[in-house]
């Protein structure tokens, strides 16, 4: 990985051409972090893939304040996770423990914004917050069933 581009090798024949893909943006979670007292997993920059780590604030800085941006501005909004079995659409978008995800920093920041707004004296906003969680799993077979 190289900024926002992936590059993957063909494990079983390293002759293979590598496959290049560039996204808006691509991150690292493998490894290269230190996990901090609190559980918090952050960048080690002491080891080889330290400064390539991507923690969750990072995350939800990148994908999800924008979301919660265009709905202060009163656009519907929704967040989609699509990818392979493993490779980290729960721990991105719920987290776990002090890392929490997307959908959890999301909602503290949005209530957050919703009190200080009653705080200030805006008692003429209403607010209304539908928020819909799905998952949805497939499984493919390949060969005789």
């Amino acid at each position: 990985m190289s900024g926002n581009t992936t590059f993957l090798t063909n494990p079983d024949d390293p002759s293979d051409p590598v496959k290049k893909f560039t996204y808006d943006h691509s991150y690292w979670s493998h490894d290269g972090f230190k996990e901090l007292p609190n559980g918090y997993c952050t960048q080690d920059t002491t080891q080889p893939n330290g400064a390539k780590f991507c923690d969750q604030e990072r995350v939800y800085r990148d994908l999800g304040r924008g979301v919660l941006r265009n709905a202060w501005d009163g656009y519907n909004s929704a967040l989609f996770a699509y990818g392979q079995t493993g490779s980290g659409k729960s721990w991105s978008v719920i987290g776990y423990g002090a890392n929490r995800g997307i959908v959890p920093k999301f909602c503290e920041e949005m209530f957050r914004g919703i009190e200080d707004k009653r705080r200030s004296g805006d008692n003429t906003t209403e607010f209304e917050v539908s928020i819909i969680l799905g998952f949805y799993k497939t499984n493919s077979r390949k060969g005789n069933l």
